[in-house]
């Protein structure tokens, strides 16, 4: 199935794996992966909630995206904005535990 980085904007089909070109990443680069990953992108907290609430939206990002992000387990809405997206923050879907295909998102219109 095709989808693109809601980043750049390239169209990948997630059935066809590639390898990882930047092997200083410490993602495998020895057998090919999916060519798109999905992230956890965090909003600002919002001080006023009593329990600091951030909203959390997904974005599916290509391995140049992802090595331009160099993210650990989430990013923020800043570290989302500094890649001038296709997709602004405001577009990408809410957060939905256990997707795993970056198939299943889309922006939001």
């Amino acid at each position: 199935m095709k989808n693109n980085c809601f980043s750049c904007g390239v169209e990948k089909d997630t059935e066809v794996l590639e390898v990882y070109p930047f092997a200083d990443d410490g993602i495998v680069d020895d057998e090919p992966i999916t060519p798109l990953f999905i992230l956890d992108c965090q909003g600002p907290v919002i001080v006023d909630d009593p329990d600091n609430y951030s909203e959390f939206r997904m974005t599916v990002v290509c391995h140049s995206c992802f090595h331009k992000l160099s993210p650990d387990m989430w990013i923020s809405k800043n570290c989302w904005n500094s890649l001038n997206p296709q997709t602004p923050y405001e577009k990408l879907p809410l957060f939905v535990p256990g997707i795993e295909d970056p198939a299943q998102l889309k922006p939001l219109l």
